[in-house]
């Protein structure tokens, strides 16, 4: 009899075991139901958007260039109603898929569109929830959000720094959760983004006459001229391979030069100005480092040529032998080879006046400054201002003009020349004026650097 009782107890406890359990998964599968439901229907509408992107246009950000401002447009179609953007800014991490990714701090990035010919920013608002992408995972975002339509063409505007990508996401609100039913993005550096750089140019003619000096003259051997440069070896090169080209002609019709070349991963210096051909070693220098070098000649300044690394380290200094007071009318100066051994970003050229100054010691203080400054950043940093506030700010005008080429140009579609900007006092006048002297007939060519 007890045997029986216990079967019956036992025949209870698995019955009442199975109602529950049958009633648990008819819940939860009812429950999963309507999420599968959702699901489908969210995979559905992720399938038939369409996204398409443009090309980039980017301009780089002055004065150092370190960022971008890239644009490129977006069209979409999607069957969803409430639709959103989500655009920002990310650096790319190992082993993590762009999908994945989600705002870190700034989004750096905007969404636009055109009204009546002139782009505005869409309305916005700031997005603190989790978001589900159809691919099941789910996605914490931070970020200000802008409100869209179903369809339409946007201008994303973003500023980013070389090696980041753009994100896009389109979401939507259903079923009172944010659903992401579309994302993008676009590496700028696989469309081209850079900075274009010079690795050669056509001579320079800086002729006194036609920049209405009287003597002193623009180049003067009695008085000073000072030449500097940023740039950087690109290869082993296999000839001798032109850097600076620097060429002017005295009053006492000699020719005078002085050059700096680079064979193989060594940088020569040769010149004439000793009345014979010289050539020494300036040093060796390593590909795809930036290097500066200084050239300084005339009897009223330190004459020789400096090699500076990028940490504003002195290389060496070669001097140079004067060639006592002949003026000179005539100058012009080539910077790079033909090879495209070398890429330059920068270059001027700063010429003193003689002011009764008997010795090196006393040259003035503006002179040096002109080199210190571009020195003292980096290579692809625009001096224009500095270099212009210098010479504007010479009170007991020391300094017959500035010369300054920047070789860098931070778009796409660099133009066939540039032009020298020359800060100067004609005739003598105390009105600072500015010319823009073009090379002579040929073009550059230029590298992304």
């Amino acid at each position: 009899m007890p045997s029986v009782v216990t079967s019956l107890i036992i025949v209870a406890v698995t019955l009442l075991l199975a109602i529950a359990i049958f009633a648990l998964f008819s819940s939860y599968f009812s429950i999963q139901g309507i999420s599968l439901s959702q699901t489908q229907i969210l995979v559905s509408q992720a399938k038939q958007t369409q996204l398409t992107v443009s090309p980039i246009s980017y301009q780089g950000i002055g004065p150092d260039f370190s960022y971008f401002n890239v644009s490129f447009l977006v069209w979409y179609s999607t069957p969803v109603k409430n639709v959103s953007i989500v655009t920002f800014v990310a650096n790319p991490l190992p082993g993590l898929g762009p999908y994945l990714y989600t705002p870190l701090g700034g989004q750096n990035s905007t969404v636009l569109e055109n009204v009546s010919g002139k782009y505005v920013q869409l309305t916005s608002f700031k997005l603190d929830g989790v978001v589900s992408v159809p691919q099941g995972q789910q996605l914490n975002l931070n970020a200000q959000v802008y409100s869209s339509k179903p369809e339409g063409t946007f201008l994303i505007n973003a500023k980013v720094k070389p090696g980041q990508i753009v994100v896009v996401w389109l979401l939507t609100y259903e079923f009172g959760k944010w659903y992401r039913v579309y994302y993008t993005y676009v590496n700028p550096s696989n469309g081209g983004l850079g900075l274009y750089v010079v690795t050669h140019t056509p001579p320079f003619d800086l002729n006194s006459t036609t920049t209405s000096y009287k003597p002193p003259h623009l180049f003067s051997s009695n008085q000073g001229v000072q030449i500097g440069l940023w740039f950087e070896p690109l290869m082993n090169s296999t000839q001798n391979s032109s850097i600076v080209y620097f060429t002017f002609n005295s009053t006492n019709n000699k020719y005078h030069y002085i050059c700096v070349y680079q064979s193989g991963l060594t940088l020569y210096l040769k010149s004439n100005l000793g009345g014979s051909t010289n050539i020494e070693s300036l040093g060796t220098v390593s590909q795809f480092n930036f290097y500066f070098i200084n050239i300084s000649y005339g009897n009223q300044v330190n004459n020789g040529v400096t090699l500076y690394n990028s940490m504003k380290d002195e290389i060496k200094q070669i001097p140079l032998e004067s060639q006592g007071t002949t003026n000179s009318y005539i100058g012009s100066i080539t910077f790079g080879s033909k090879s495209s051994t070398d890429e330059i970003t920068q270059a001027f050229l700063v010429t003193q006046k003689d002011n009764g100054q008997k010795s090196q010691k006393d040259s003035g203080a503006a002179f040096y400054n002109v080199s210190s400054t571009v020195l003292q950043h980096n290579a692809f940093y625009n001096n224009t201002v500095n270099l212009y506030n210098i010479i504007k700010n010479n009170n007991d005008k020391t300094l017959n003009g500035i010369v300054y080429w920047f070789f860098v140009y931070p778009s796409s579609s660099p133009p066939l020349q540039t032009y020298a900007l020359l800060w100067y006092y004609p005739n003598g006048a105390e009105t600072l004026s500015t010319l823009y002297i073009p090379p002579e007939s040929g073009s550059n060519t230029w590298i992304i650097g």
